[in-house]
């Protein structure tokens, strides 16, 4: 079925997207179907140009989520909606309670109120219906499958009786009781078999019932995978509540917009060429840019041809110059090519990127010894990525099947979205940095924290040793955050981290972090946060959040821990003083790898942190 309620295009990349069960009024909750059933009447308006990001991800195309609200797009053309299923599909009255199954594409179910022997009993008399509401529980599994909670088969196992609705089994839904807990939620059926939801959401709560996950897949319309089926067993597959937090995990990937037209400051100039480089690239003729098609782009425009050709040859003598990017690209090498533009001055205010570097000398000494310069980024972009989701925990499978859980089809395209925005980048001083790391009480506390994050789950990527300079820049970059949420008046949920450093080896050298606020407006924001890094202004900020760092109201608990947080992989970082709104911190990260130690010192070595020196001046 269409979802004809209104959702904003960026909704559909998060908190929302493919497999996601979204809410809404009256109580429906509907499923956002698979990428192969999105229509499009023309792309014209929902490509996203970004072929650097695209060729990393793998996939030919990046496009808006379609939008029937858009402008541009005729209202009543319903191939504009996002298509979903109803999921789950099992619902019950909310009066009388009994329940029927449907199936995914039906409209909302109505009670036919059945006259019970007991209990409440809805009206058969009365012209109007009440409109039955989903199942509160739902199965899913690690592998990504979700499937509804089998309500005939826990309810009838071991009870002596068959789930048989030819016979004319009904099974009626109560709740309340002597418990406000699970059990106090039970099934019955006509036939006389009963049982509560005890002990249903626990490990191995659903061997009791020997049930094994199908491999279904609703948001592609796959009820059963007879033939993969599905590797859980009994104690991965999970009864949770359909609304809770590990039904869906999105897997987001982003890009920063890099600057290839130098200092050409035409906006519509500008404009033609970053719209039509694509197209351009891709009708070369013998090599060669296609002078024939610039010329009518220039005649179309009203623009000067030289000028536009010239711009098109810089565009393509920059893209060139940018090192080629695959699939197979390491994520630090990618984020490389966008640290070498926010260490120095970069793009212009006419284009989707600028950087203004500033040398430290032109700050304050008192933060001069730890960076060696702050760039001020009136605008930039940012494109993030829907490259797939998981259930139970965040996914480590390979990106590519990620992207091919979201269709059953070959298509070679995904959603994303462009946001706009602002923000400081911070380089630090990578001499003092790295002489700082090789202390071995440095050493030896980021190896407790090393030791937690490889045994989790969220570790099995770090191969080498964990490097201080990580932990330090990361824990750095959410105190900063806290401090400018107070002095720019921006929720501390809308400003995000971009760190430029390698967790586990030092290859590209780089040690920075952008901290940034980004929005769906082509305008971008503000200005506040680039405001806030200017000379006598950063310098404050930086102090400010170095003396919060010192004291948190959980000390001496916070500060002298030997593990906390998630999997315990935070040192000295609790929600009193380091951790964020998770929109915040970098997406694989999810408030780990934090310490309040190796920035501002502890109780006993209060000369371990890195910016040590400043404690006096506060």
């Amino acid at each position: 079925m269409k979802m004809m309620k209104p959702m904003r295009r960026n909704s559909l990349i998060s908190p929302w997207g493919v497999g996601s069960m979204v809410p809404f009024p009256y109580d429906e909750t509907l499923m956002i179907a698979g990428l192969d059933m999105w229509r499009y009447n023309t792309l014209e308006d929902f490509v996203i140009e970004d072929r650097r990001f695209a060729d990393h991800l793998g996939v030919k195309e990046l496009r808006w989520p379609p939008d029937f609200r858009d402008s541009k797009v005729d209202h009543e053309n319903f191939n504009l909606t996002i298509p979903a299923i109803r999921f789950p599909t099992w619902y019950y009255c909310p009066f009388c309670g009994s329940m029927r199954k449907t199936t995914y594409y039906e409209t909302q179910p109505e009670c036919d109120a059945y006259q019970w022997k007991t209990g409440r009993k809805c009206d058969n008399k009365k012209k109007f219906r009440r409109k039955m509401i989903p199942e509160r529980f739902v199965v899913i599994c690690p592998n990504g499958h979700i499937d509804d909670f089998p309500v005939a088969e826990w309810v009838h196992k071991d009870s002596g009786h068959s789930y048989d609705p030819a016979k004319g089994c009904r099974i009626r839904r109560s709740t309340g009781g002597a418990s406000s807990g699970l059990s106090g939620v039970y099934f019955e059926c006509t036939c006389g078999a009963k049982k509560s939801m005890a002990g249903a959401t626990q490990k191995n709560g659903l061997a009791r019932i020997e049930y094994k996950c199908k491999g279904s897949r609703p948001w592609l319309g796959i009820k059963e995978d007879l033939e993969k089926g599905c590797s859980c067993g009994f104690e991965e597959v999970r009864v949770v509540l359909r609304g809770a937090t590990n039904v869906w995990f999105p897997r987001i990937e982003s890009s920063l917009y890099i600057p290839t037209l130098g200092d050409i400051s035409d906006k519509k100039i500008i404009k033609i060429v970053e719209n039509n480089y694509e197209a351009l690239n891709n009708s070369r003729i013998n090599g060669e840019l296609n002078k024939s098609l610039i010329e009518f782009l220039a005649a179309q425009n009203n623009v000067n041809f030289e000028k536009l050709y010239a711009a098109f040859l810089k565009k393509n003598t920059e893209e060139e110059r940018l090192p080629e990017v695959t699939e197979e690209t390491s994520e630090d090498k990618y984020r490389f090519s966008e640290y070498e533009v926010l260490i120095k001055s970069s793009g212009n205010d006419s284009q989707y990127f600028h950087s203004i570097n500033i040398p430290i000398r032109d700050y304050d000494p008192v933060i001069s010894k730890f960076f060696k310069s702050i760039s001020l980024v009136p605008k930039l972009k940012e494109t993030r990525a829907f490259v797939g989701f998981s259930r139970l925990k965040p996914s480590n499978k390979p990106r590519k099947e990620s992207i091919e859980d979201l269709r059953l089809g070959n298509g070679k395209w995904i959603p994303a979205v462009e946001t706009y925005g602002e923000g400081i980048f911070f380089e630090f001083n990578e001499l003092n940095l790295s002489n700082w790391a090789k202390n071995k009480s440095v050493i030896n506390r980021i190896k407790r924290m090393e030791n937690a994050y490889k045994a989790s789950f969220f570790g099995s990527g770090l191969t080498g040793e964990l490097r201080p300079e990580f932990v330090l820049i990361h824990t750095f970059s959410h105190l900063i955050i806290n401090q400018l949420s107070f002095e720019c008046g921006y929720g501390s949920s809308s400003i995000r981290e971009r760190i430029y450093c390698e967790k586990d080896s030092n290859d590209f050298h780089m040690c920075g972090v952008l901290i940034y606020t980004a929005s769906g407006d082509s305008e971008g924001s503000l200005g506040g946060l680039v405001r806030q890094g200017e000379k006598g202004r950063i310098e404050d900020t930086v102090i400010s959040a170095l003396k919060n760092a010192l004291w948190c109201t959980s000390d001496p608990i916070c500060i002298q821990s030997l593990g906390q947080g998630s999997d315990s992989c935070n040192l000295a970082a609790c929600h009193n003083c380091a951790l964020l709104p998770e929109t915040c911190c970098e997406s694989d990260l999810g408030n780990r790898l934090l310490d309040r130690g190796v920035v501002v010192g502890t109780i006993d070595e209060p000369n371990i942190g890195f910016f040590s020196e400043i404690r006096d001046l506060i």
